[in-house]
């Protein structure tokens, strides 16, 4: 697969007309692909907050959770759209918009 990797790897993320990014698949998002949905469909972005690894999940605990999660604070700030685990994104339907 390495048609796909090497596209996410310069940036572009989009589904193609075969492959395991087809449009038949699951959808997947980039930061870039999820706000360009949202504004055609017609919404404000008020919002956009990346969220950093679920480290409880991870089994991460004691005296090294704190380090980690300033270690992954700092990534976040750095390069959202590299270490953002997801994006919480707040949006509103634009006004004079269908629906």
């Amino acid at each position: 697969h390495w048609y796909p990797r090497f596209r996410t790897t310069l940036g572009v993320f989009d589904y193609d007309q075969r492959g395991i990014l087809d449009t038949t698949h699951l959808r997947f998002f980039t930061r870039r692909s999820i706000l360009n949905l949202l504004r055609r469909s017609g919404f404000e972005i008020i919002r956009v907050e990346p969220i950093g690894l679920p480290l409880e999940s991870l089994g991460v605990r004691g005296g090294k959770i704190r380090w980690l999660r300033l270690l992954d604070h700092f990534l976040l700030t750095a390069w959202p759209s590299l270490f953002g685990y997801q994006f919480v994104i707040e949006a509103v339907p634009r006004t004079g918009s269908a629906d």
